[in-house]
């Protein structure tokens, strides 16, 4: 075969994009993703050999094809809820995707130690998910790690490296599998041998750390504080529903589903993301200081009588808020009028028997949703926001994760809560976890994505937020998945697609906590630097060759 014709490229490309899409279902397909690289990896050997100029501009057209058929396969469903944004999500992911690739491909001519481009494509990926975690672009959702989502059990290690861990095997174990290839084309032996013992150890020995691990916390929980909860998925349809209701409607839909669940010992109900969805002005919450049949706030008399009933209770409720000011807050704060100012947030607010109580204002927002990237760049687009919140701005956020404290027969417990796709941040979770959360909540509304892969990719990396943490998780949806997740990962209980219902559950505070927890992604920092120290190896390298020419 001829390696080197334009169509048997483009369809390693595209065969490397599907290897990389499986795994993302829940069909058993996770182990494809030891192979997925290897195409890839072909296509980097062909053009090298090819001895061309501008490698880094040839591998963009060699490996952009992987990347877009990863990223249209496995998050296509965007574009139910926005056409424009899933062709954006997907078009500029592959891109980012293909340039940390490409880059590697381009340092690949110049270092020829096998072992050091092994190095150097983890340093590189690992580097990319880490920014991909933390700029104005986030979009952490297809970072390598959390592909193990649908197998929890197999990466229990994961409350010691979180997912950049995960990224690591995955590339490390691509590269075995590639090389005992070659060695096998080669009929060489002893080198297959040497590939054959690698790979048994790359895979058994994460395995059976795994299996310990297990073990090892699925220990009795007898001395862990039970606290009895309820999980609320109300189903309300953000399309046709969400806006049409009242506050009062909403608030009476989440008490109808709340109350068959509720007993005298019931400690805390969790709602999902936007349950009340009208705004509200937080601190006329707080200080009661609205007017009598206001109807943003006359539904809340509801949640009062309610708790003279079940005074342990406690709410965790998704709300839509303003705060307003005679000062700007923060960059996004809007002057409605002089000396009047309005931030608007997507919040978690505590609610019990003293009222609202307390409140966390989401801090990482979806990129052109609820945030405007680079605003002094693009800050001229933000009318253009997609209004999904109630709002056509870009919401304020928390600079701290705050943890709520409940009341448990007199032991206080901390209750951590997430909002939406903030359960995709291992670092996000795990700071809760360092500011006393004893147990995690993810409140979340996947009912945008109608019934697609979506909403349940969402409930899996719930799972593995779990096992980084070795916490509880109370997960609230709006339509898709509400459920009960352990610290090992599993699923407890989980309700149906499309199903107006609630959970009830038991779990257990927890107080220890996980090296991952303690260090958070440090991987990714360790990986920066190789980074560094690679790009800095294959520039000196580059500049030898030419000088000895």
């Amino acid at each position: 075969m001829n390696w080197n014709k334009w169509y048997i490229k483009l369809a390693l490309s595209v065969l490397s994009g599907v290897l990389l899409a499986l795994p993302w279902y829940a069909h058993g397909f996770v182990f494809l993703v030891f192979f997925a690289l290897i195409p890839l990896f072909s296509l980097s050997e062909i053009s090298l050999q090819e001895g061309k100029r501008n490698a880094f501009g040839r591998g963009i057209l060699l490996f952009y094809p992987a990347f877009f058929v990863f990223n249209l396969i496995t998050t296509y469903w965007i574009a139910y809820c926005t056409v424009p944004g899933a062709a954006a999500a997907v078009i500029l992911n592959a891109l980012l995707q293909t340039l940390t690739f490409s880059a590697w491909h381009a340092c690949r001519k110049q270092v020829k130690n096998g072992a050091l481009q092994v190095v150097m494509l983890i340093a590189f990926w690992i580097s990319f998910e880490y920014l991909h975690l933390n700029w104005d672009l986030t979009w952490p959702w297809l970072n390598l790690g959390n592909v193990f989502a649908y197998t929890p059990d197999i990466v229990q290690w994961y409350s010691v490296t979180g997912t950049a861990g995960g990224t690591v095997w995955i590339i490390l174990l691509n590269f075995l599998f590639s090389g005992l290839i070659g060695q096998i084309q080669q009929h060489n032996r002893k080198r297959i041998t040497q590939y054959a013992i690698a790979l048994a150890a790359a895979y058994l020995i994460p395995g059976g750390l795994s299996m310990g691990l297990f073990f090892h916390e699925d220990a009795p929980i007898e001395h862990d504080t039970p606290i009895e909860a309820v999980v609320v998925q109300q189903n309300t349809d953000p399309w046709k529903e969400e806006y049409s209701l009242t506050n009062t409607q909403e608030i009476q839909r989440v008490l109808d589903v709340a109350k068959p669940c509720l007993t005298a010992k019931t400690n805390l109900v969790v709602t999902p993301e936007s349950a009340i969805a009208h705004t509200i002005d937080m601190n006329a919450l707080r200080n009661k200081t609205f007017m009598e049949g206001d109807t943003r706030f006359e539904g809340f008399a509801l949640i009062d009588s309610t708790i003279k009933r079940y005074p342990s209770l406690n709410f965790v409720l998704g709300l839509s808020t303003v705060g307003i000011s005679d000062h700007r807050i923060s960059p996004v704060s809007q002057e409605v009028q002089p000396g009047m100012f309005m931030e608007f947030y997507n919040t978690a607010g505590f609610y019990n028997r003293n009222g609202l109580v307390g409140h966390y204002h989401k801090s990482r927002l979806v990129p052109g949703v609820e945030k405007m990237p680079f605003p002094k760049v693009f800050g001229f687009l933000e009318e253009a926001l997609i209004q999904l919140g109630g709002s056509n701005s870009s919401l304020g956020t928390d600079t701290v994760q705050r943890v709520f404290t409940i009341d448990v027969n007199g032991t206080p417990v901390g209750v951590g809560t997430g909002i939406c796709y903030e359960s995709v941040y291992g670092e996000v979770m795990s700071r809760f976890v360092k500011n006393g959360a004893n147990v995690l909540a993810v409140i979340t509304n996947d009912s945008w994505w109608d019934d697609s892969p979506g909403h349940r990719q969402h409930f899996e990396m719930s799972r593995l937020r779990a096992i980084e943490t070795r916490r509880y998780i109370l997960r609230a949806a709006n339509g898709g998945f509400s459920g009960v997740i352990d610290p090992l990962g599993r699923v407890l209980e989980k309700t149906n697609y499309d199903e107006r219902t609630a959970i009830k559950a038991t779990v257990y505070a927890k107080s220890d906590e996980t090296f991952y927890v303690k260090h958070g992604d440090y991987i990714a920092k360790i990986a920066i630097l190789f980074t560094i120290l690679g790009v800095l190896y294959a520039v000196v390298m580059a500049f030898m060759r030419k000088s000895r020419k």
